[in-house]
């Protein structure tokens, strides 16, 4: 994720004005580590969700590009075990900072801020246990404590909780924040719906999509339509649903349970689906009936996860359970699969997920079964920057001509209101000559009045 919250960042010492200079007459040992806590420009920065035994925890990575340290900058323990995670950044105020959206076995979704060190307690949770009547006993505790009563409360300990409403039943499996609405996420359950929930409202769950009949294993809205959400689940389906509506939902078979899904950020009609059978199927949502292409990566099954490169055009990757990466050039003719070039054997274990940084072109992280980190930088790869290196520099050109022409086609407005003195001149001649014409129309109106007399 992309550091935006100046405020959150000072106070993990990023500011070299405000509060870089306290470290100038520490020791060495005091000096490293303010350098561990500080982060540069050009730190790329990955969360990572973690489980041990009995221990969940977000790890917050920082990977320096120029010597290749890769390190944990903090970490916030979890309550229960993470199954997923979704980057955004609006909180529940509708303030702007870094937060990560985490769903666990626990039907809550709890909202964690990134930009403070040490965190007790998470921003928000979306859904989950109603602690309203434990709130209100605690309340009522500690007045009667302060009051000097000495006297037994006929009730000690709360009613069992039951959950907020709009609240998932089960485990969250999936989560995706919404890029164009940013304070919108969804979310896809084991008790097979779907949610929309808005942070910044007090009820915050928005829509309740009851069209998948088994555990919803991934939702993901559309690059830059907002209302359109993609959902896939163990149903063998992957639907497309309009927020806005219930009424509004498109559905397509598939051959087997779903591991992931995938819009093309090039080419925004084309979804693609991985499935456990070692598949990959790219349908054009314009017509959903039947896929565009569809072939097998994996003979023997495992695809986890895929991701397209949203700053390389046609650049796709997938993972698997085999530990390896596999890279995959999408800009091939009409209704003709992919062609696989290249491969990296991460030995981080079973490889379950796997992203694109987005503020790199050629950096992609994954994690596995050995529960490591591992991260691919590709600046080095010569037949990668062979194949993919200058489809760059033309999607550059290409935004750059986009810009050009929307600046043509801008209403210079303020240009419009403020009239020339050409202007001036033809409204001054206008209203002269409609000034003129009514005097004349004056004069005969009172000539026949006259004559009536």
């Amino acid at each position: 994720y992309m550091p935006v919250d100046v405020a959150g960042l000072e106070a993990m010492g990023i500011s070299h004005e405000g509060g870089g200079d306290e470290y100038d007459d520490e020791d060495d040992d005091e000096d490293s580590d303010a350098d561990d806590i500080n982060l540069s420009p050009d730190d790329a920065i990955v969360v990572v969700a973690k489980t041990e035994d009995d221990f969940a925890v977000l790890e917050v990575h920082v990977y320096e590009e120029k010597s290749g340290n890769l390190f944990v900058h903090h970490d916030i323990p979890l309550p229960s075990f993470p199954l997923c995670l979704a980057h955004g950044d609006i909180n529940h105020m509708g303030g702007a900072g870094n937060y990560i959206a985490v769903g666990t076995f626990s039907p809550g979704i709890e909202v964690w801020n990134l930009d403070v060190l040490n965190a007790l307690e998470p921003s928000c949770i979306l859904g989950g246990d109603d602690t309203t009547a434990a709130d209100e006993l605690m309340k009522m505790n500690m007045m009667m404590h302060s009051a000097g009563s000495h006297k037994k409360q006929q009730q000690q300990q709360p009613s069992t909780a039951g959950l907020k409403e709009g609240s998932h039943t089960d485990a969250v499996m999936s989560l995706c924040w919404n890029k164009i609405h940013r304070q919108v996420i969804a979310s896809g359950s084991a008790d097979q719906t779907v949610k929309i929930w808005d942070i910044t409202k007090e009820n915050a769950n928005a829509a309740t999509f009851t069209h998948h009949k088994n555990k919803v294993q991934a939702v993901v809205w559309h690059p830059t339509e907002g209302t359109l959400l993609a959902t896939a689940a163990y149903d063998r389906t992957v639907a497309l649903l309009d927020a806005r509506s219930n009424e509004d939902c498109k559905k397509v078979k598939i051959t087997a349970d779903v591991e992931s899904i995938a819009w093309d950020p090039h080419n925004t009609h084309y979804l693609t689906a991985a499935t456990e059978d070692g598949s990959l199927t790219c349908w054009d949502v314009r017509q959903f009936d039947k896929p565009v292409w569809s072939m097998v990566v994996e003979e023997y099954g495992g695809v986890t996860d895929l991701a397209y490169n949203p700053n390389v055009p046609g650049m796709l990757a997938t993972c698997s359970l085999n530990k390896t990466v596999t890279l995959w050039d999408t800009t091939q003719k009409e209704k003709v699969p992919p062609v696989a070039c290249g491969n990296k054997a991460m030995e981080v274990g079973k490889l379950y997920t796997l992203s694109f940084y987005t503020s790199s072109s050629w950096l992609l992280g994954c994690g596995g079964s050995a529960k490591k980190l591992a991260l691919w930088d590709m600046t080095r790869d010569d037949a990668i920057q062979k194949r993919f290196g200058e489809r760059i520099q033309q999607q550059q050109e290409q935004t750059n001509n986009a810009v050009e022409e929307e600046q043509k086609k801008e209403v210079d407005f303020e240009a419009m209101m403020t009239p020339t003195a050409k202007d001036d001149t033809a409204a001054l001649d206008k209203a002269r000559e409609k000034s003129n014409n009514n005097n004349k129309k004056g004069k005969k109106k009172k000539g026949a009045h006259k004559r009536r007399k």
